[in-house]
């Protein structure tokens, strides 16, 4: 297909004084005529729908503060709808790549008002322009819409550049969008204004849109860098040329290498050894440090997947050829930060030898700076520590069993002093240790939970000297809970940790990852290696949550008097933060591992009252518990309905309403999952039962009396079904009617039982006539004619005034004698 769309230049003309007046956008009238070929119609159609989306989404960003960055609003993500429309672009693109890159060109020089070849970006203003200020926000405001076309522009590249093996396109067209990128990335002098945050984000997605080029089309790529770099290094050294080089070198950061072809894979090694000899040569530290960073930007995903290539030469000889160098200029305090990652890569991509050789030299370095002053450092030294941790033991396995013995004790006692309540260094992420103990347990398991995770968790510590370290706790509960997981699901070696970069499109793609809900039996403990562990983790979570509970749980419950009128920022500070944090991964880690020590009853006593606890994130954790016991595990749903209204009676008064209609809507809720559950599972033994015989449908298994626990539900509705409170009121109505529901799923309704509402609707008539004169409408509800349709549970909902409020509390009290005589109340109601 040859034919192209072409999109009316168009433009807005915003009026910043009058914020009443809106904006005109005149569209084209595009008309596609429906006779063409079937490809000519979807692509224009196609294209057709994207200027008008585009345009869309460029009045939403005029519409926005100025500040607002650009990818809040644009960036993938953020409108599936979008996203969708752009993709769709990406697979016809497959079918007419040329015609729709010259089309979508088009489109760009005209949303520019350029119809040349000089199309860039060019800024409209800066802090020196001369004119008043409204003139200054007009061009700040037409400079942020050149901006938003960019961001669209390259999000589409991005995709449809994608295509380019499957459909080759001309080298004019390559060398335009080679062109345009590198316009991009000129450093623009003297410039500041409200959207510089912008200009270097859309110089960022031209480097990604250069990164997704390089794949099909490198040499070009290649050729343009060298060209473009040789240019600046033959001008005079000056500040301006600095951050020129730095630009250019920075829009090469999303360039990766072909691990295959080998012949790919040798080319991009030996553009890296063109810039490793700029490198050794170059004197400006500015410059240096960019190249460093952009080559451990390139190399760390080599490095999580090289195997048999660190023998190629080209790669070999670029490892020899900066090593030695790069270690001794690390040694200046001025250059490690930017080095120290640099050494790391080149190690991690080097020979086994060649590792072996040097990696415990630069080891002893990063340890040495693990309490370094700077955090910066002591961050880059962990990070560097990790990566070479996670060759040594994941590719290269290790060494002799004395040597590697060694090695990881070194690493360990720098990490987790003996005797130390805290980690080194501190203010980290925990998932760092976390990472760092679980590439270990990879090799070294036994290692792993007796040398590391057994101090973490103070396993085998007396009552009397057992203490609340939150952070080790943290990190030992959390990796060994990773461990059992991995093991379990057989996952196989755990990745290499990445850099995190974030790409400007919003196209990073982030594999979450999906950990077992389920209880960690002993017998499936024994199938993973882990029986030995297993019963000493889970006596230590017994003993971690009882101390927990005792020094920022019960204390810091909202029914608490000394956490009347108290904000959750204020509370969680200090000690307590860390430790709150420890009760999170608790919290979390049940019903995975359930506590030994703590009887059924008091587990769920304790995630019951976390439910009403300042924090707002261990609530949630503490109901999404009670909820997966509900869902999954059969034989504790009994247990956690009873506990959990029993806690709502002794914990939850009137006192706090606001916490009482919370609790009781959680009651409704868990209540509505047994329920769930309890379908869900009879559909799976229908659908079973169809398959194998096509019989018709017998009796769950699931259903056995409940009779207590339901009379206990019901006994609680009852008492709040006398609050004065109308919305109280309806909640107990609520719950009544999903312990009925419940109670027909489960098929309860053929036996003796007969639930409280069904008592309390089959005599409403008569009570409601004996007691309406109390609620002062007896009048108007006979000449309506209501009365006779009327249930309990209907006048209880009502509501009214104060005397009409005490007046329903005294009907409902009325009525317990006729609906006792019929349902067992448990005691205590």
């Amino acid at each position: 297909m040859t034919q192209e769309v072409y999109i009316t230049k168009h433009r807005i003309s915003p009026t910043i004084n009058s914020t009443s007046e809106k904006r005109s956008v005149i569209m084209s009238n595009i008309t596609i005529d429906p006779d063409v070929k079937p490809g000519e119609y979807v692509i224009k159609s196609l294209f057709t729908e994207f200027a008008i989306q585009a345009e869309k989404k460029i009045e939403v960003v005029m519409a926005e503060p100025l500040e607002k960055p650009l990818s809040r609003s644009l960036q993938r993500g953020e409108d599936f709808q979008f996203d969708q429309l752009i993709s769709s672009m990406s697979s016809v693109a497959e079918h007419c790549l040329p015609s729709l890159l010259r089309t979508l060109f088009d489109w760009y020089k005209r949303q520019n008002g350029t119809e040349d070849e000089s199309y860039e970006y060019r800024p409209r203003s800066s802090t020196k322009s001369k004119g008043d200020e409204q003139q200054r926000e007009r061009d700040y405001l037409l400079e942020r819409r050149d901006l938003a076309v960019d961001f669209i522009f390259c999000l589409v590249l991005v995709e449809v550049l994608k295509q380019i093996p499957v459909h080759p396109v001309p080298d004019p067209l390559v060398h335009e969008v080679l062109n345009l990128a590198f316009k991009h990335f000129k450093h623009k002098e003297g410039y500041s204004g409200t959207n510089t945050g912008n200009v270097h984000i859309i110089a960022d997605l031209y480097a990604e849109v250069i990164g997704v080029l390089a794949q099909s089309k490198f040499q070009a790529v290649r050729k343009k860098f060298v060209t473009e770099l040789k240019e600046l290094r033959q001008k005079e050294q000056s500040p301006h040329v600095v951050q020129s080089i730095i630009s250019l070198i920075m829009g090469m950061k999303f360039f990766r290498v072909k691990m295959y072809p080998v012949e790919d894979f040798e080319a991009s090694f030996q553009f890296m050894q063109e810039c490793a000899q700029y490198f050794l040569e170059v004197k400006d530290k500015d410059i240096k440090h960019s190249l460093a960073g952009l080559f451990v930007e390139i190399l760390i995903p080599v490095a999580a997947a090289v195997k048999n290539e660190v023998n190629v030469p080209c790669l070999k000889n670029f490892v020899e050829m900066l090593y030695q160098t790069t270690f001794e200029l690390s040694s200046r305090k001025k250059h490690s930060l930017a080095l120290y990652p640099l050494i790391t890569c080149l190690l991690c991509v080097s020979q086994k030898q060649f590792f072996l050789n040097n990696w415990h030299i630069f080891l002893q370095n990063c340890l040495s700076h693990l309490k370094n002053k700077d955090p910066k450092m002591s961050r880059v030294a962990l990070e560097s520590l990790y990566r070479l941790l996670w060759v040594y033991v994941i590719r290269i396995k290790c060494e002799s069993n004395t040597v590697t013995q060694s090695r990881l004790m070194g690493i360990v006692s720098a990490l987790f002093p003996k005797g130390s309540r805290s980690v080194v260094p501190r203010d980290t992420p925990l998932n760092i240790f976390v990472k760092i103990i679980q590439f270990i347990a990879q090799e070294r398991l036994d290692f792993a939970m007796k040398e590391i995770i057994f101090d973490l968790l103070s396993v085998g510590k007396s009552p009397k000297t057992f203490a609340i370290n939150p952070e080790r706790m943290n990190i030992g509960l959390r990796v060994f809970l990773v461990i059992a997981d991995s093991l379990q699901q057989k996952d196989g070696e755990p990745p290499m940790p990445t850099t995190g970069v974030v790409l400007p499109s919003g196209n990073t793609l982030r594999v979450k990852k999906i950990f077992l809900n389920k209880t960690l039996t002993d017998e499936e403990a024994k199938v993973i290696g882990m029986s030995i562990y297993y019963p000493q983790v889970r006596k230590a979570l017994d003993s971690i949550l009882r101390h927990l509970d005792k020094e920022v749980g019960r204390p810091m419950c909202m029914t608490s008097v000394q956490m009347t009128n108290k904000e959750p920022e204020d509370m969680i500070t200090g000690e307590r933060k860390p430790k709150i944090d420890l009760f999170r991964t608790c919290i979390a880690a049940i019903p995975r591992l359930i506590p030994d020590g703590m009887s059924r009853n008091d587990l769920i006593e304790l995630l019951a009252r976390l439910t009403i606890h300042m924090d707002e994130e261990l609530r949630a954790l503490a109901f999404n518990t009670l909820q997966a016991l509900m869902l999954d595990f059969p034989d504790w749903r009994e247990d956690v309905l009873s506990g959990f209204v029993y806690f709502i009676v002794r914990e939850v008064t009137d006192l706090h309403p606001t916490l009482l209609d919370n609790a009781v809507k959680m009651l409704v809720q868990l209540i509505s999952q047994w329920k769930q559950a309890v379908q869900i599972q009879n559909k799976n033994q229908e659908t079973q039962r169809g398959v194998t015989n096509g019989s018709a449908p017998t009796l769950s298994l699931e259903r056995t009396p409940y009779s207590n626990v339901f009379h206990v539900v019901e006994g609680f509705a009852l008492v709040i079904l006398c609050s004065t409170r109308s919305a109280t009121r309806r909640l107990a109505v609520s719950c009544l009617k999903e312990i009925r529901a419940l109670f027909t799923v489960l098929d309860m309704t053929k036996g003796d039982d007969e639930l409280a509402i069904d008592v309390m609707d089959r005599l409403s008539s008569s009570i409601l006539e004996s007691f309406i004169h109390l609620t002062g409408a007896d009048q108007g509800t006979e000449k309506s004619g209501l009365l006779p349709g009327f249930t309990l549970a209907t006048v209880a909902i009502c509501p009214g005034s104060c005397d009409q409020n005490l007046a329903i509390w005294q009907l409902n009290a009325l009525s317990w004698s006729h609906v006792i005589t019929t349902v067992t109340i448990p005691d205590g109601f």
